[in-house]
């Protein structure tokens, strides 16, 4: 267990004071992290000592109550299940109420109901948890190598916003499975709050594609364009020069926009050393860049498909233009200043994912 000097202690224990008396809404892991420990070490930072770390909560009153019957889980046993979740991640917050206390060493007779009343009082309650994409440990390596390399590159938020992220989005029937746990309702991205979830299986029935690009201050129209040759939506070489390059980018070029495009690691937008996309590229003098593979988290473009899928998902039955109007309803209702916040948060996000070592993050 590392060992702490006061001033550091003190800056810890100063952080969080400051941040709960203004109920000024915080993760403590995040706090431990900005002055460099780590989350068991933290929690001893912030303790005084193990006897009287409670009482230096600042939400107990330093009146002694006399009305009414004795709390069955008093101020002090509520700090010790706050700790107990908060310090030992992803599991703690499935337990379910009637077992929380147990499972924080408390040995204390009392049913669910009391303690999901109790625990509503500092806002916990179950809800849905976030979900993120299963990865490799070898997509890990890539991922962490991959922020290192883009932050050396453009590590102030300013930096990014010149770039426009572009994709393909596939519309489509699906299932996704559900998981409730417990936290609060500012931890919706809070790192224990997410389950990983592994790819569902294909379904190809019937879908329609479309393309688009975002940026600081920049959303384009989506571009939709078909796929005879197959039916999961891979976009070929030629149908990307044809349909999205030459129309679409080269009309921004030949404006005289001032941008990098971002773009994935799919085949068909020329990863490969020498095809037409490539040339096109070349010719036409556009400055681009690949991101990192299965990193949905990253590139705001991941993030605004969300508003096109809601509204599609809203259609009692498929039907090609039906879910075409849906989509871009969806479109047209994401506002710029969202796109413009994701590109804001994209530092951090890249800090986050080095951080956990390549892992998904919360974003």
């Amino acid at each position: 267990m590392a060992h702490y000097s006061t001033p550091k202690r003190a800056r810890i224990r100063g952080t969080i004071d400051y941040l709960e008396a203004n109920g000024i809404h915080h993760f403590k892991s995040r706090v431990f992290r900005f002055h460099g420990a780590s989350v068991r070490s933290g929690w001893r930072a912030i303790a005084k000592d193990d006897a009287d770390y409670d009482a230096d909560r600042t939400y107990h009153s330093t009146c002694v109550e006399a009305r009414g019957r004795k709390k069955k889980l008093s101020n002090e046993d509520l700090a010790v299940i706050e700790r107990f979740i908060e310090s030992e991640g992803f599991d703690a917050r499935t337990i379910q109420w009637g077992a929380l206390p147990a499972a924080a060493g408390l040995d204390i007779d009392v049913c669910g109901e009391t303690v999901r009343r109790a625990m509503k009082t500092l806002d916990f309650r179950f809800c849905l948890a976030c979900e993120k994409k299963w990865i490799s440990p070898r997509a890990k390596e890539r991922r962490e190598e991959y922020a290192r390399t883009m932050l050396e590159r453009y590590p102030n938020k300013e930096d990014w916003y010149h770039v426009r992220f572009s994709d393909e989005k596939h519309f489509g029937w699906g299932k996704t499975g559900r998981v409730h746990l417990l936290r609060r309702p500012y931890e919706r991205y809070c790192a224990d709050c997410i389950v990983e979830k592994r790819a569902p299986e294909e379904k190809d029935l019937k879908r329609v594609h479309c393309w688009a690009a975002v940026g600081y201050d920049f959303k384009s129209d989506l571009v939709w364009y078909d796929v005879p040759s197959n039916t999961n939506g891979k976009m070929s070489l030629k149908v990307y020069r044809d349909t999205i390059l030459e129309p679409v980018v080269g009309e921004w070029l030949r404006r005289g926009d001032n941008f990098v495009l971002e773009e994935d690691n799919d085949s068909g937008h020329g990863t490969s050393k020498k095809n037409i996309v490539r040339t096109w590229k070349e010719q036409n003098n556009l400055t681009y860049f690949f991101n990192s593979a299965e990193s949905p988290d990253i590139p705001p473009i991941e993030k605004a498909w969300n508003a096109p899928n809601e509204s599609v998902k809203k259609q009692p039955f498929w039907d090609d233009r039906l879910v075409i109007e849906a989509a871009e309803d969806g479109w047209r209702g994401l506002k710029q200043k969202t796109i413009n916040d994701w590109v804001d948060e994209i530092p951090q996000i890249l800090n986050d994912c080095i951080y956990l070592e390549g892992a998904m993050t919360a974003h």
